[in-house]
């Protein structure tokens, strides 16, 4: 397959903006000088785009997964960040303070996963919602207040299409040199960046590894339950990028 467009699909909380500031954004202009166009998302909308409208058997698709206990407590993580003005806006929304660590209670969670129950597994919405005017997460909202019902027909097919689906939990281990290969070699491009300085931990939220550690077994079902399909999906290696 000759590959003509390139989309990263990035699913919020999974690793996204690691990947997009030492992968996506240092490859893109090598792309784009081998007649392969980067696909954007409207202005406005950040970086969460959900399935592009203009993707086609041409495009090459990128995406991160991740454990969905692990997403939905990484979320409330940094919007208790966000409202404590611990996130630096001008700068990639890092954490002003790596230092600080939030005490969350775990009650709290949980009265979020009550809240946000138009989250429902979520990271699978991002295969059948697209951003046009409105934020991803403003999409999920919509979507749940006229109670559609997503085609998980379509999920599975779209998530199967991805070609190079990447669990969050690897970005940790991963051998970034053989990902660069990989790319290349699929989409037939000399890819050169420089990897030296590539810092796993420039995004880390201690937060919500502090809020995450709290949880217990069944905590982690309890919010399991809320993203089924999803977990369904993380479980699937069918689905993802073999590291072996």
């Amino acid at each position: 397959m000759i590959y003509d467009k390139f989309y990263f699909l990035h699913i919020p909380k999974t690793g996204g903006r690691f990947f997009t500031k030492y992968i996506i954004s240092p490859i893109e202009s090598q792309l784009k000088a081998n007649g392969i166009d980067i696909l954007e998302i409207p202005k406005g909308i950040q970086r969460h785009g959900g399935w592009h409208k203009d993707i086609d058997e041409t495009t090459y698709i990128v995406s991160l997964f991740r454990d969905p206990a692990k997403q939905f407590v990484s979320s409330i993580a940094h919007m208790v960040a966000a409202k404590e003005g611990l996130i630096d806006e001008d700068n990639n929304f890092i954490l002003k303070d790596k230092s600080k660590v939030l005490d969350i209670d775990k009650d709290f969670l949980f009265n979020m996963l009550e809240e946000l129950k138009y989250l429902k597994n979520f990271q699978s919405q991002n295969f059948v919602l697209t951003t046009d005017k409105f934020p991803i997460l403003t999409e999920s909202r919509r979507a749940y207040q006229q109670n559609k019902k997503f085609d998980i027909n379509l999920i599975y097919e779209r998530v199967k299409r991805v070609n190079l689906m990447i669990r969050n939990e690897d970005l940790i281990s991963l051998d970034y040199s053989v990902l660069i290969n990989k790319l290349s070699k699929d989409l037939k491009v000399k890819i050169e960046i420089d990897l030296l300085n590539l810092d796993k931990e420039h995004f880390k939220n201690n937060s919500s590894e502090n809020l995450f550690n709290k949880l217990n077994q069944k905590d982690i079902d309890i919010i399991y339950k809320n993203f089924m399909l999803d977990k369904e999906i993380y479980e699937d290696n069918s689905l993802f990028w073999n590291l072996s």
